[in-house]
């Protein structure tokens, strides 16, 4: 098979990871994989993607536990659209729960303030690239929504030095999974809702 599809195919969210450090070249060739992926030129032609790479596990549970309460506190609001499920609310009170389960390597991506919206999508296609370029070199990843609210925490972004406006669009982990990846379950149903020969 086509070495690309293969990756492709076989990737998958890991949440468990072995202690060992992804060298720090690595960790370059997979952003510099996310900047090579499309993106709207508009307004300007700049790279609308900005990175943040964070290896310290200090940090990383204590971003961890950071973002966990901000869950939490909004999830206990007034407001109905706050209300979180009962399972979510259930694990993020454990506290032996990690939202990003222990990796070796968290990066968060941002995009540049003042940017089109689409810079939102070009965000996303960054992170397919360089999930993808990490399952073709043996390290495991994962997409972690439960980081999001710490791009509007303003201690988080002065803890980080990210500029005034950049808007936090992806928190990854990388690392080197505890157990090969499974092959995922076969993707046969018919998603095309219309073929124009």
């Amino acid at each position: 098979m086509n070495t690309v599809f293969e990756n492709i195919y076989l990737r998958r969210s890991v949440r468990a990871y072995k202690p060992n450090d992804v060298p720090d070249d690595i960790v370059r060739e997979l952003i510099k994989a996310g900047t090579y992926a499309p993106y709207s030129p508009y307004p300007t032609r700049d790279q609308p993607r900005r990175f943040v790479v964070i290896k310290n596990r200090e940090m990383i549970d204590r971003l961890s536990e950071r973002a966990k309460k901000l869950w939490l506190d909004a999830g206990t609001s007034s407001g109905p659209e706050s209300k979180l499920p009962e399972n979510l609310m259930k694990a993020l009170k454990m506290p032996e729960f990690n939202i990003f389960y222990k990796a070796p390597v968290l990066i968060l991506m941002f995009a540049m303030p003042d940017t089109h919206t689409s810079h939102e999508y070009d965000c996303a296609a960054a992170a397919e690239n360089m999930l993808i370029a990490a399952r073709s070199l043996g390290i495991g990843s994962c997409w972690i929504g439960f980081g999001m609210p710490l791009g509007s925490n303003q201690n988080t972004l002065a803890e980080l030095d990210v500029p005034e406006g950049y808007r936090l669009m992806v928190p990854l982990i990388f690392g080197y999974p505890v157990k090969d990846s499974e092959t995922p379950p076969p993707r046969d149903a018919d998603v095309i809702f219309k073929w124009v020969p």
